[in-house]
């Protein structure tokens, strides 16, 4: 497998489950049965844009760290 490949892969993988794990987070202690209103209709769009600057600003220092090492 190339490494180009593994790498997106790899990639996929990380998102997939930091995803699973925000959302986890973000429903975390919200209960069907206890309100009617759910904790994630509380975020607004400018929420998502500062979330994603933050994972796109991950990435950027992750890349760098990675360029570093070769």
């Amino acid at each position: 497998m190339k490494d180009r490949t593994r790498a997106l892969i790899t990639g996929a993988a990380a998102g997939a489950l930091l995803g699973a794990a925000l959302a986890w987070v973000a429903t975390d202690g919200y209960d069907e049965a206890a309100s009617s209103e759910n904790p994630i209709k509380a975020l607004g769009p400018g929420d998502y844009l500062a979330l994603v600057i933050g994972i796109m600003t991950l990435a950027r220092q992750f890349g760098a760290m990675l360029k570093r090492t070769t």
